[in-house]
């Protein structure tokens, strides 16, 4: 697989599972180019045009893992629950799945992170625990073709163990959080405040509590950069 790190135990800082304890799988490549992403060492590679500033040595950031050397890497600690981030973890779903069937039989939590713009298959939504979906808005700088597949909303919006979280910069991004919620009729939804520092996402945290109270969402804050500082751990 296309990997950029496996790292833990750390806690899952966001959405529904936010304090549990956690190994993460990081993969690589994505199919949007969010221009507040903060796993830009993922896909934003040098001599691309996309507008996030932070350009990477692909060479150098891709690691190639198979399934059977990231479980031998996981199995190093006695945490038995795993995120599977990116990136986007479903541009390698042949190979992911793979991975998940495996982690399923050694007895292991699986929750996988998603943009929600690849439908995910059957075989891989019966194996996996959790899906975190985080649909980009036009704050991400991602233009609604590429960010919005209705296919693939469709997909996790009919599945019990999808959840969705938001990444709210302003107050006007409610007008769009609450159309697509109608349209794919969306649930379990969780809003986060936009940030890659403590001070950026605790600016935000209590507009984005009032918008959640106001429209009946969730609030997720980002403890893993408010209490832990956030910032690349490998």
């Amino acid at each position: 697989m296309k990997m950029s790190a496996v790292f833990g135990p750390t806690i899952q800082g966001e959405g529904k599972s936010t304090g549990m304890e956690v190994m993460f799988v990081r993969l690589s490549l994505c199919n949007l180019h969010c221009v507040w992403c903060d796993t830009p060492y993922t896909w934003n590679w040098e001599g691309t045009s996309f507008s996030h500033p932070q350009k990477f040595d692909m060479a150098k950031e891709v690691i190639q893992m198979s399934v059977d050397e990231i479980i031998e890497q996981l199995e190093r600690f006695n945490v038995k629950a795993v995120v599977v981030s990116g990136g986007e973890p479903l541009v390698q779903q042949r190979e992911l799945t793979v991975l998940v069937s495996r982690l399923k039989a050694k007895g292991y939590w699986v929750e996988v992170e998603t943009n929600g713009t690849l439908v995910p298959t059957r075989e891989l939504i019966n194996l996996v625990d959790q899906f975190n979906c985080s649909p980009k808005l036009s704050n991400s700088g991602d233009p609604y073709r590429l960010r919005i597949k209705a296919d693939a909303l469709c997909a996790h919006a009919q599945s019990a163990k999808t959840n969705f979280k938001f990444v709210v910069a302003s107050n006007d991004d409610i007008t769009e959080i609450v159309a697509l919620v109608n349209e794919f009729k969306l649930k379990d939804v969780y809003l986060m405040p936009e940030g890659i520092t403590k001070e950026q996402l605790l600016d935000k945290e209590a507009k984005v509590k009032l918008l959640c109270k106001q429209y009946g969402f969730i609030f997720s804050q980002r403890i893993h950069i408010v209490q832990l500082g956030g910032g690349r751990l490998v």
